[in-house]
Formats: C-alpha cells, structure tokens, sequence
C-alpha cells in the first residue's frame, strides 16, 4: 500500500469518527431536549390540575367557588327550620306558586287568578292531612300604601282561595313562639274565610 493510499484511508476513517461522534452529540443534545420537554409538560400539568381544584379522590373538577344553585336563600333557610322547629307535626311545602293554588279550589277560581301567574309564597304550611293552613312570605315591607302593591294583591288572592297570608320580615325573623302564636290564629282566620265561602256559595 503506498503513501497515498494509505492517507486516503487514514482520511475516511477520520471523516467517519468525527460523524459518529456529531450524531452521538445530536443523540445526546435531543434527549436531553425531549426529558426538560416532557418534564416542562409535568409541571404545566401539575399546575393545571391544582388550578382546577381536583378532588385527590375522584380526581373531578371540585370548584367550590361556584355559586351554590339553591331553593331557598339563606334567610329563607334560617326561617324554615324555624318553622319546623316551631310546627313539628305540620307539613312544610316551599316555593309554592298562587296559581298552582288556585287550581286546587276548581277551574272557575283557576281563571279568576290567571293574573297571579308566575306569583308565588315562600313557604305552604298543611296539617298532617296536608290540608291548607297558611301560606307565609319572607319578603321587605313596601313603601308604597297603594292597595295594588304585590303584596296586597297576593293577600287578596290568597284570601279568595280561603288561605290566610302570613309575612316575615328578613330583618326580623321570628322565634318559634312568635310562629306558633301566629299559626294559631292563621288557623282562626282560615276558619272564618272558609265560612265566608260555603255562605257565599
């Protein structure tokens, strides 16, 4: 082999380490690109999932800065156990709508009340029969005298169906003795309406 040759060869060989040696850098500079990128993605992820307030246990989203969708408000509640408190053996029906009463008494006072549609009273309290006793409202006194205020209108509505109308004030809400002593005479009241309906008809 003479000079040349073997120069030749010397040369190849070197131009194919220095080729292995580059693609082993680029082997080694992609792995470590791929391992910070899938570790960045982890972090991202962790961060996304305590952003979302996941359950440890579920792992479903729990958020609860979400508004609760309720019945009844808090005020609202606050007077329902004190209704029940005060009327252990009454029946306790909320969100009760004027005309769904009204449908009750037959179809001719079912229209009379048409108006009252989309009207109701926070709270219907029955006997254990689930006979009507009263209906009670929570609701801010109006500053209005005019006898066509909502509230009056619901009064007289509920007054043509035979149920008295009881009404509390969020500010002031009532103890189960004052309740007990203001069913007592709901119950006084709803006797004398039903009266006033079998003489009128």
């Amino acid at each position: 082999m003479d000079i040349l040759t073997s120069g030749l060869l010397l040369s190849a060989v070197g131009v194919v380490v220095v080729f292995l040696m580059s693609s082993t850098r680029q082997s080694r500079q992609q792995d470590t690109f791929k391992h910070k990128s899938l570790s960045r993605n982890a972090n991202r992820a962790a961060r996304q999932q305590k952003e979302l307030h996941l359950d440890e246990q579920t792992r479903f989203v729990d958020s609860p800065k979400r508004k609760p969708y309720r019945l009844l408000n808090d005020a609202e509640q606050n007077l329902y156990h004190r209704l029940r408190e005060a009327m252990p053996n009454m029946q306790i029906f909320t969100q009760i709508g004027v005309a769904q009463l009204a449908q009750l008494r037959g179809r001719l006072e079912a229209q009379a009340l048409a108006s009252m549609a989309g009207r109701g009273v926070d709270f219907v309290v029955c006997d254990a029969h689930f006979a009507i006793i009263a209906a009670i409202e929570l609701a801010w006194p109006s500053n209005s005298e005019d006898t066509k205020c909502p509230e009056e209108e619901k009064r007289k509505a509920l007054q043509r169906l035979g149920i008295p109308l009881i009404v509390f004030r969020p500010n002031n809400l009532p103890d189960a003795d004052v309740i007990s002593r203001e069913i007592a005479d709901a119950i006084v009241r709803r006797n004398r309406l039903e009266a006033d309906r079998l003489k009128a008809a």
